[in-house]
């Protein structure tokens, strides 16, 4: 039987010893407050029969990271975080990071605010295995899902505004996303190239589907949540870079399309290898 996250099924012989069916990513900046909460209930949802990991990258310049240490030493899961000095390309960069460093087939993504509910967690990666799908967007957007946890109208209108302007922007590859703004999605690793990721910001679902040309794409709703603690990082500077990312990845994109277009196929280069061939031995 395929292994299921949901623990009906055995995940045995579906990983090598060892090896995590799972790996959570958690970008963290000053989260401190959020941490054992978070912990705990993702114990609490993941099956223990299922192998996890646990993966914080960490920006703070708080105590965020010896809070996660001390946190990590009472958990069941297994548990690291990785501290940057630098936080080259903001929350974004920290997810690069920590998709570079998982080592299961499956890669959820989550906030560690607990506005996504660790509950949804077995539900993505089942739904992802369901449907074959390489990522699984949890939405705020369809199918009964709601942006309820948004703190204030400025976030709700500027969540709405960032949504629309994306789908119009990238109509075609976000055709059948309805939350392409969310950021708490699995995704299998075998779909990733996290080298060619160049994120900008808090947005790293849209440059994940637009980069890495993800094509099986299926959605799970999901109510987000309030904050457990602590305030919203989201202002006006981030939404500045959210433009500044979307004209950069729309230029980027349609650079990389007209240079595959001008690229000659293998066929039509060795047929012309051929013809050349045949005119130097006439």
């Amino acid at each position: 039987m395929t292994a299921s996250i949901t623990g009906v099924d055995s995940v045995d012989g579906q990983v090598p010893p060892g090896r995590p069916f799972v790996s959570l990513v958690i970008p963290t900046y000053n989260e401190s407050a959020n941490i054992a909460e978070l912990l705990n209930q993702l114990s609490g949802a993941l099956p223990a029969q299922v192998p996890c990991e646990v993966i914080f990258v960490d920006d703070s310049t708080d105590d965020t990271p010896a809070v996660i240490t001390a946190a990590a030493r009472t958990s069941r899961l297994v548990v690291s975080v990785l501290h940057r000095e630098v936080p080259l390309g903001g929350l974004g960069g920290a997810v690069a990071m920590g998709l570079r460093q998982a080592a299961a087939p499956w890669i959820v993504v989550m906030d560690a605010d607990l506005q996504h509910p660790p509950t949804l967690v077995p539900e993505l990666v089942a739904a992802g295995q369901r449907a074959e799908a390489d990522l699984v967007v949890a939405t705020r957007y369809a199918g009964g899902g709601s942006r309820a946890g948004l703190d204030g109208g400025f976030r709700k209108f500027a969540s709405g505004g960032s949504t629309a302007l994306a789908k119009l922007v990238f109509w075609r590859e976000l055709s059948r996303v309805s939350d392409p703004m969310s950021g708490f999605f699995a995704v299998r690793s075998d779909a990733l190239n996290a080298d060619v990721l160049r994120p900008l910001g808090y947005k790293i679902l849209l440059e994940l589907i637009v980069r890495c040309r993800i094509l099986g794409i299926t959605e799970v709703p999901y109510q987000f949540q309030d904050r457990f603690a602590g305030e919203s990082k989201a202002n006006l500077g981030e939404g500045l870079r959210f433009l500044k990312h979307l004209m950069v990845l729309r230029f980027s994109s349609a650079t990389s399309t007209l240079i595959h277009l001008a690229r000659p196929s293998r066929r039509t280069a060795n047929t012309s290898m051929q013809e050349a061939h045949a005119a130097e031995v006439q």
